[in-house]
């Protein structure tokens, strides 16, 4: 019987199929494991190998029908590689003497080939001979079912990955299509039908469409192929639909024009239409396409030395493009911008359109979208790159030209071009006075005609770069502002933005780095890196030139405040750390640093900064030879008015000195007398850097060998002693005053190292006493009941308290100084107060000594109990300004957690500073009681009346600094806001929807209905039209459930008259609609009734008169009842019968009231009838379960 190819797989087997081969044999497949599987193949090879035609025996065939049908539902790559191996094999030998056994063989390789999962060498040599048998014109008598089966090797589109194997599958297919294009529809709707399945098509459909398109015979094919994936997809397609089919049909045709641009070229107005699909892939899908068009038409139009034709339908492309930027579709805009930028990358726009596309990027900077904004941002600089490769490189520089330098080169231009006009009238006067002949003069008048041509291009050149300087200044504004955006992207392409800018010089780039520095503190773990990236390439990446990086460091050092000093810091430590191993830094770069020690060509201030953090990630670089060279600048110094900032950082770096060592310990008690010396020598210098110096040096003491004794010199040596101060002479004069100020100063700074010497000192007691109860073991009774170590320990730390709070400050050397700074502050506020001066900053020497005696206080509980209320008044004087204030309020967050007993009772007072008239004061109470009260030093309950009032101030960094406080509260306390709702709405003295917006989002759920009837009872109570106001607004920004619109009804009456304002009014129409949005479909009833009311607001429904009438009746009765108790209690048997009696009078006097309240009053609409008949149902049957309960 002969075999001829089915319709379908299974068909072989069915009855109708008679007059040709069919399966007959059971299926026995499915009863076997691999193992017999594997086994019954080998045996079919050996088969095979002695015979060659065995597969037309249908035990052969039969069987391995059925063994590809099973594979096929169930995969097992080992054995379909076995099986592919052996049918290839085979089909080679039995071409073209056995006919019929080469089709069986042929059906079930083909068969085989097309499942999912099957890859191997064993495939590609599979593939390799069909290629061949197809050279060797074997398929030709296949048929219309024998070809459809090649057709069908296009499913192995799903798995192909190997590049070899689709190159010659690829040219299977297209043999296929040469040989049986009557047949190649089938081929076409198999393909429509993969673009179904998944995404993993789209390459090899690509690869396949590129190689019909190479085939002269198959440019046509490739063409209706696309265009019938265009048109079914299309059609199928509805608004916004997200089907795989669109995002494979979108891929395909960016991939497909990229590879060959000219076939769509070709036929561009097929698809220029589909802009108006409503689907925003299939949009996006067109913009890729005709990005790809347009590069291909550039780079023809070069090629062929400027193809008009081709340059100006690439223009018209490029405009249509452009158009698109403002699509409906957020992610349609932000394809548009990533297409522009892959021309400008590509080098494929021409000059007119940059000025269109730098003003797009710009705009689309505000865009409402983070995918628009992080495209924006790429597009840009892409600009940036574009305009620095035209105008830049051009010229032969590296780096961008300044204003000033391009300001400059125009006006140069500009004079030259007069001279030429001058040179071509000084050429005329000479011809007609006969000087020169006419060649002469043509050819002079050529010469200059080329040069002003020439100067006129530059000059062109130069203003339309002017032009991209003017638009930069702007656009660095705008990206300086996503640097504080919230969106991830947002910040990280600035960060590259301002990195490209930097690398080639921007002259305003330095603003962007400066930005880009301070995001190393972001919480984003991606910026922080990103951050730590960018510095490493723009300043360490070169290893080998440590003097430029190590001069490039020194000048970012000597432009940055503090704020970005230690950002600069961060980032330095960061490298060669677990958080940054990659990122290396040059070996050789504190010794190439340390040269430029003293010297004169760069400033000696940055150049210690960096020693100093240099020293901070490796102490081991400061040896006893560079100890010493400090000590001579220090000597130097000692001859001369000192730098007090290098004094500092001198300070600083010997604080990083190992001083195991002895000789590194000689050298350092040498260096802090010198540095002493230095401080008593120029004491009434008027360098305010000199406190900072103070600070530095004072701490060095410590270390120092006997620095008690080192501190009572300096203090003595200052002139203070106890018996010969006499502060009114010292204020006479300004020098004295300075040198008064200093000498405060070092006294607050030596009483903090005290303090920090008391702490270690009772660290130091609580050791010994862990050490000697581990040496003594378990004590007996008789020394516990004595006291034993922990009561010896006990008169340590009080003897060590005692001498803390009485004899540091008020009975030693320091007490010469306690009563000075409150005498100097008690002035300093008497004069205000007496001149009712407007707040100025104070002298040094006032500002000294508060600091000062905020040290004091830390140090002497006894001391800060009696001037703390000083401390208060200071804060709350509307005198003082705001550097003393924010001085005070830091202060008291530290004595809150050094003495909370004492200042507990006072902290309340600081909350008034939120509302002061200094933004930097609100800012800095704002951020001292966050710390306080996200450390548990403070109760939030009362701060959460105070803080919300913030989300509106003007500051713009103070809004964000409240709302951090609410997030981090409401994590903590989850509860504490919903709590405090009624006391933030009696402290917001206005009318604000903001505020009450934003709050409303931390109420928990659990407390609506709770918050809704506090509510309720203070807009039944409330006189301040602001605060009923602002209730209404909040029940709109509250989501209420049916139970509050419940408590709404219930409570009717308490409000019912508040809605005759106007905007209130409107408030409660807006919460009905929200209402019949939010809530279930049974609060219908609900909604409806309170909508009645809300409407008729004005209308008395006399609730309220009943409401009275209970009222005083429930009064009399209370008062009955209250003598009812007093019978009982004289005549305790007759009290059950009493109870009883009063219970039924109780019932029918409520019984009357409501009869008699029903027939109050005689004119009452409809309406009203309606609501007050509601009204005492409700009430009946809450009396009712009141007698039951």
């Amino acid at each position: 019987m002969n075999f001829y190819f089915p319709g379908t797989y299974t068909e072989l087997r069915e009855h109708h199929f008679q007059e040709n081969y069919k399966v007959k044999s059971k299926n026995q497949v499915t009863q076997m494991d691999e193992r017999l599987i594997l086994m019954r193949i080998n045996q079919f090879q050996d088969g095979f190998n002695q015979l060659s035609t065995l597969i037309e025996d249908s035990q052969y065939f039969d069987f391995l029908y059925y063994l590809v049908e099973y594979l096929d539902q169930h995969p097992n790559q080992k054995v379909q590689l076995q099986l592919v191996e052996m049918l290839s094999f085979q089909i080679q030998k039995l071409y073209p003497d056995h006919p019929q056994a080469f089709k069986m063989t042929l059906f079930l390789l083909l068969n085989l080939l097309q499942q999912k999962q099957i890859q191997g060498q064993q495939v590609r040599r599979a593939l390799k001979i069909l290629q061949q048998l197809f050279s060797l014109n074997a398929f030709h008598d296949l048929g219309r079912e024998g070809s459809r089966y090649i057709f069908d090797l296009i499913k192995m589109a799903l798995e192909i990955k190997d590049a070899q194997i689709r190159e010659v599958w690829i040219d299977i297919l297209v043999q296929a299509i040469v040989q049986w294009q009557s047949y190649d529809l089938n081929l076409k709707n198999r393909i429509v039908h993969l673009m179904y399945e998944q995404e993993s098509v789209v390459p090899n459909i690509s690869k396949f469409l590129l190689g019909c398109s190479k085939n002269e015979k198959l440019k046509q094919y490739t063409v209706d192929q696309i265009i019938l994936l265009v048109n079914y997809i299309t059609e199928k397609s509805t608004n916004q639909t997200e089907s795989l089919a669109v995002k494979n049909l979108k891929e395909l045709l960016s991939q497909t024009s990229k590879e060959m641009p000219r076939v769509y070229y070709q036929q561009l107005s097929a698809f220029i239409s589909l802009y108006d699909n409503e689907n925003y892939h299939i949009r996006n899908g067109l913009s890729e396409l005709i990005t790809n068009v347009i590069e291909y038409l550039i780079k023809e139009s070069k090629d062929q030395d400027s193809d008009e034709l081709q340059l100006a339908n690439a223009n018209n492309l490029i405009k249509q493009l452009i158009d698109r930027h403002m699509d409906k579709t957020a992610l349609c805009r932000s394809n548009v911008l990533q297409c522009l930028s892959q021309l400008l990358n590509a080098n494929c726009v021409p000059k007119q359109h940059l000025q269109t596309i730098f003003a797009i990027s710009s705009s689309r900077l505000r865009d409402i979208s983070g995918y628009v904004r992080k495209s924006s941002l790429q597009l840009l600089k892409s600009i940036v790159r574009y305009y620095r490769f035209l105008y830049v490189q051009s010229q032969g520089r590296q780096d961008f030209w300044s204003s000033n330098e391009v300001d400059e080169q125009i006006n140069k231009n500009k004079e030259e071009l007069q001279n030429v006009h001058k040179d071509f009238e000084e050429m005329d006067k000479q011809f007609q006075n006969g000087e020169i002949t006419q060649d002469n003069l043509n050819e002079s008048v050529k010469f200059i005609k080329k040069k002003a041509q020439e100067t006129i291009k530059i000059q062109e050149y130069l203003e339309e770069y002017q032009q991209f300087l003017q638009g930069m200044k702007t656009v660095i504004t705008q990206v300086l502002q996503l640097c504080q955006s919230k969106n991830q992207a947002d910040v990280i392409h600035s960060i590259k933005l301002f990195s490209y800018l930097q690398k080639y010089h921007y002259e305003f780039a330095n603003q962007g780095l400066r930005r880009m520095i301070l995001l190393v503190w972001s919480q984003d773990k991606t910026i922080q890196q990103e951050v730590i990236k960018k510095f490493w390439k723009l300043f360490l990446r070169d290893t080998k030139k440590t003097r430029q990086i190590v001069l490039s460091i020194i000048e970012i050092i000597s432009k940055s405040n503090l704020k970005e000093l230690i950002s600069l810091e961060k980032i330095i430590l960061s490298y060669e750390t677990e958080q940054t191993p990659n990122y290396k830094f040059p070996s050789k770069m504190f010794h190439t640093l340390w040269e430029y020690f003293g010297s004169q060509e760069i400033d000696q201030r940055s150049m210690l900064i960096f020693v100093r953090i240099m020293l901070t990630r490796n102490s081991s670089y400061l040896n006893l030879e560079k100890v010493a060279q400090i000590y001579n600048l220090l000597q130097k110094y000692s001859k001369k008015d000192p730098d007090w900032i290098i004094i500092k950082e001198l300070a600083t770096i010997l604080s990083k000195l190992d001083r195991t060592q002895g000789k590194n310990q000689v050298n350092f008690n040498k260096s802090i007398d010198l540095l002493i010396i230095l401080l008593i020598k120029y004491q009434n210098s008027l360098d305010m850097n000199y406190f900072s110096a103070c600070d530095s040096i004072i701490q060095l003491v410590p270390n120092a060998e006997n620095p008690e004794l080192i501190f009572e010199t300096l203090l003595q040596d200052l002139g203070f002693k106890q018996n010969k101060m006499d502060l009114e002479v010292e204020e006479q004069k300004k020098i004295e005053d300075i040198h008064l100020a200093h000498a405060i100063y070092i006294a607050g700074s030596v009483s903090l190292q005290l303090l920090i010497f008391i702490d270690s000192t009772h660290n130091q007691l609580k050791n010994l006493k862990n050490e000697r109860e581990k040496q003594i073991g378990k004590e007996q009774e008789i020394d516990k009941i004595q006291g034993g170590v922990e009561g010896q320990f006990e008169k340590l730390h009080g003897m060590v308290d005692e001498i803390q709070d009485l004899k540091l400050i008020q009975k030693n050397l320091l007490s010469v100084f306690s009563p000075m700074v409150k005498q100097i502050l008690e002035e300093c506020l008497n004069q205000m107060e007496t001149e009712e001066t407007l707040s100025r900053q104070q002298p040094p020497i006032v500002q000294v000594s508060l600091i000062t005696m905020c040290k004091f206080m830390c140090l002497s509980e006894s001391y800060c109990r009696e001037n703390i209320q000083m401390l208060f008044n200071i804060m709350k004087s509307p005198l003082v300004d705001q550097v003393m204030k924010n001085n005070v309020i830091i202060s008291i967050g530290d004595l809150l957690h050094r003495w909370p007993n004492t200042i507990q009772k006072f902290h309340k007072q600081i909350y008034s500073n939120l509302s002061d008239t200094s933004a930097a004061v609100r800012r800095v109470t704002l951020l001292v009681l966050t710390h306080l009260i996200l450390n548990d030093m403070v109760k939030s309950k009362t701060s959460l009346s105070h803080i919300p009032i913030l989300l509106n101030d003007p500051h713009p960094q103070i809004p964000a600094m409240a709302r951090y406080f609410l997030n981090e509260l409401q994590k903590k306390e989850q509860r504490a806001i919903s709590n405090a709702i009624p006391d933030i709405i009696s402290n917001v003295q206005d009318q604000n929807e903001n505020i009450l917006s934003q709050i409303s989002q931390y109420i928990d759920k659990s407390q609506i209905e709770s918050i809704v009837d506090k509510l309720i009872t203070i807009l039944g109570t409330s006189t301040n039209q602001y605060e009923i106001k602002n209730i209404s607004i909040l029940f709109n920004n509250i989501n209420l459930t049916q139970n509050s619109l419940q408590k709404l009804l219930d409570g009717w009456e308490e409000y019912r008259e508040k809605l005759t304002d106007q905007f209130v009014f409107n408030q409660f129409i807006s919460l009905i609609k929200k209402l019949k949005r939010i809530l279930p479909q049974d609060a219908k009833p609900l909604i409806e009734e309170y909508e009645m009311k809300v409407e008729h607001h004005d209308k008395e429904t006399f609730e309220n008169r009943r409401r009275e009438k209970i009222t005083k009746k429930k009064n009399a009765k209370q008062i009955q009842v209250e003598n009812n108790d007093k019978e009982q209690k004289e005549n305790k048997a007759g009290n059950r019968l009493q109870q009883q009696q009063q219970r039924k009078i109780t019932k029918k006097k409520r019984e009357e009231d409501y009869m008699e309240l029903e027939s109050d009053s005689e004119e009452i609409s409809d309406q009203s009838l309606i609501i007050k008949k509601q009204t005492s149902q409700r009430r009946k049957k809450i009396t009712n379960k009141d007698e039951e309960e």
